[in-house]
């Protein structure tokens, strides 16, 4: 064990690193105020399983009914409670939300509620509502057991990140990509709020580890983990069912090119590893889709998943909702490399990929990790196709696919560092101090977004249109 810890001592101390300065730039949301619609909507979810349990779903709890918001303008702190009217003080201010089932899948509110009942004896939920300094040291101890959670699960996010691109490429690939995403402004964002995203991108990023192994090694019992871990990212954001398709397409790859006759056919349909994939899908999540079968009906479910029918209502009086729908269609396209510029490698790459044949000195390159580039190109295409036909712009919604943009984004980069060394005839020092260069200008650029708009608690990046 002390021979593998000396062996590999100056990566773990570079993963130490990294985590490090990832943990401080999140290190603000224990002191900021975390009034925001879903962060309320979360705790009040919480405190309804910490109440009723496992039973939250057969007694009809898991709502905002009976649920009081109540603010204390001395202390500058906000609380949800229990209440005596149906409709409480909290829900008369959410016009989406009115139903016997909260859209909100619950695997986030269930580690609030744990979170809660371990660090906190206070029966109210309660968060800091205030920007006084005074406040925001004071009140961090009020809020502690609710931010824990995004902040412990983004470190395991911008983790698992370097350990898939490891696992693809190498530790200078999955490293530099963790670090890309760690200072991404829209994880940045979502990791200082009490938001279910950071979680469903953790638990996607875990299930394509899962399942990448299972491929590698041959061994179906990691396509099972893979798809109840899918499962969990379905049960924490809906956009986690995006695994699923991701998964399908990069199936579809990969038989693409195999004659058409019976015996492809069947292992194209039958193949065992899709199979204990969805399998663990099902097992994890069916309950779930069921439970909205037995409470909607089929048709208002669709209706339902696009924030009800009160959806043109919602973006009358709201002034995030009223941006975020009116947003053009390509919106995301161009949001992404906006907010980090090196990203624009990842649109690049994918002609190269495709031209590959043709661009010589990086085909050859490209050719050793073929099957690990096609399957982020289908990640990232999935996401981008949905996210596209879908209402409403939010960018919190990409974060599933940035796992694969800033992957391939890193990727590309070592790509074009590898080709300036076999061709460009300049020192290695210099060519090393370019690389680092290039990072650290897209860096400067992303923190010069991201920092004003987590410190004021701004909710959106303005598309730069």
């Amino acid at each position: 064990m002390r021979f593998l810890f000396y062996k590999n001592r100056s990566k773990i101390i570079q993963i130490l690193i990294l985590l490090v300065i990832t943990a401080i730039l999140r290190l603000p949301t224990f002191f900021l105020s975390h009034n925001n619609n879903d962060e309320l909507i979360h705790l009040s979810l919480a405190m309804k399983i910490e109440k009723y349990g496992f039973n939250v779903f057969e007694k009809q709890q898991y709502n905002l009914f009976f649920v009081d918001r109540g603010f204390s303008p001395k202390n500058h702190l906000i609380g949800v409670r229990e209440g005596k009217d149906r409709i409480g003080s909290l829900l008369s201010g959410f016009l989406g939300e009115r139903s016997k089932l909260s859209h909100h899948p619950p695997v986030l509110p269930f580690f609030l509620s744990l979170s809660h009942k371990f660090f906190t004896n206070n029966l109210v939920y309660l968060a800091n509502i205030s920007n006084n300094i005074y406040f925001m040291l004071r009140n961090a101890k009020f809020q502690f057991y609710a931010c824990f959670i995004p902040f412990l699960f983004s470190l395991f996010f911008i983790l698992s990140v370097y350990v898939l691109g490891s696992l693809f490429f190498s530790h200078r690939v999955g490293l530099i990509s963790a670090f890309f995403l760690s200072l991404t402004p829209i994880e940045l964002l979502t990791a200082n709020k009490i938001w279910a995203d950071d979680m469903t991108a953790f638990f996607a990023v875990l299930s394509v580890i899962f399942y990448l192994y299972a491929l590698k090694s041959n061994k179906s019992v990691f396509s099972l983990l893979s798809g109840l871990v899918c499962g969990f990212s379905i049960l924490t954001k809906m956009s986690g069912v995006y695994i699923i398709f991701v998964i399908l397409l990069f199936h579809l790859f990969e038989h693409r090119k195999k004659r058409a006759n019976l015996k492809n056919s069947l292992s194209f349909f039958f193949d065992r590893n899709i199979l204990y994939f969805l399998a663990g899908v099902f097992i994890t999540s069916a309950w779930w889709f069921n439970l909205y079968y037995s409470i909607f009906s089929l048709k208002s479910m669709k209706s339902y998943f696009r924030i009800n029918e009160t959806w043109g209502l919602i973006k009358e009086w709201n002034w995030y909702f009223s941006i975020t729908s009116s947003r053009p269609w390509f919106s995301y396209f161009v949001l992404v490399p906006f907010q980090f510029p090196l990203y624009l490698l990842s649109y690049i790459f994918v002609p190269i990929f495709i031209f590959r044949k043709k661009f010589k000195s990086f085909g050859v390159l490209i050719g050793k990790e073929y099957r690990y580039l096609q399957f982020l190109i289908a990640w990232i295409t999935v996401v981008f196709i949905f996210l596209t036909l879908k209402p409403g712009k939010e960018l919190r919604y990409m974060l599933i696919a940035y796992p694969a943009i800033a992957i391939l984004s890193a990727y590309c980069l070592n790509l074009f560092y590898q080709w300036m060394r076999s061709k460009i005839s300049i020192s290695v020092n210099l060519q090393r101090l370019l690389f680092i260069s290039v990072i650290l200008l897209s860096l400067v650029f992303s923190l010069r977004i991201a920092l004003p708009r987590i410190l004021f608690r701004v909710d959106i990046i303005p598309i730069p249109l």
